[in-house]
């Protein structure tokens, strides 16, 4: 495949041992500047075939589809949280969260933990307290603002009780396999170490078999207060690499999807 590679992600942890691994293995890639919103690519891409993998921003999608490229970006816009639940119910870390717009969500109790239903990338999850809340909502439904994102009135969001964690990890999954896996955050410490727990590895995998938003994505998962759960599912294209193995993922995506 041709890899069209984001030059905002040159700080990401994994970046050099991607162009490393294109490199050894003579994989054709290209480093390109990406607008927001509308994914398009500065300078513009010269390809001769259509079977490209996008690794940067999620907006990236749109030129994606645009140019037919395949695999181009695996989307998960469509496999949003209420799908998510309706088929792992209560493997899910927020599985007892309530759905709402921006503008109609109420805040119950003195902490909540908010974020997207969507995989859209409008803002990350984090938990609000009362006072938080009402400031940050007030300020996406001011009509008067001006806002940098597409995080809108509208916007479906998901609130739910925060729950103590205490290890948090992320699994590449590439054609319906677990081929690489990273430790990111133990606690409140981010640490980035290959060493998963094997029932964490385990449980995942019971979850792949039941039901996959996707043959190719990321899925995060924890050990907290409640057990075992999944923390959320990320498009593959548009996640950090912690400290997976990233020359087996990039083969693993060479060889599941190179046309070559």
């Amino acid at each position: 495949m041709h890899w069209i590679l984001q030059e905002g992600f040159l700080s990401e942890n994994g970046w050099d041992a991607l162009i490393a691994t294109l490199e050894r293995f003579a994989i054709a890639y290209s480093v390109h500047a990406v607008m927001p919103k509308t994914g398009e690519l500065l300078p513009a891409p010269v390809i001769g075939n259509a079977n490209v993998i996008c690794i940067g921003s999620y907006s990236m999608r749109h030129v994606a589809a645009r140019h037919a490229w395949v695999p181009g970006v695996f989307d998960l816009y469509a496999q949003d949280f209420e799908q998510q639940r309706a088929h792992w119910g209560g493997h899910m870390l927020n599985a007892g969260a309530m759905v709402s717009t921006v503008r109609d969500a109420t805040f119950s109790g003195e902490c909540m933990f908010v974020r997207p239903v969507h995989d859209s990338k409008y803002f990350s999850g984090r938990v609000f307290d009362a006072d938080a809340f009402r400031a940050w909502q007030h300020a996406v439904c001011d009509p008067a603002a001006s806002h940098t994102t597409s995080l809108a009135p509208d916007t479906l969001i998901q609130l739910s009780r925060p729950v103590a964690i205490y290890a948090e990890y992320r699994f590449w999954v590439v054609g319906g396999e677990i081929v690489t896996q990273s430790l990111y955050k133990r606690g409140s410490q981010v640490i980035y170490a290959g060493d998963v727990d094997e029932r964490l590895t385990q449980f995942v995998r019971a979850r792949i078999d039941d039901w996959s938003p996707h043959e190719s994505f990321v899925i995060d998962a924890c050990d907290c207060a409640d057990g075992m759960k999944i923390v959320e599912i990320n498009t593959l294209n548009s996640s950090g690499f912690y400290a997976a193995e990233v020359q087996r993922l990039v083969l693993a995506l060479e060889q599941r999807y190179s046309a070559g």
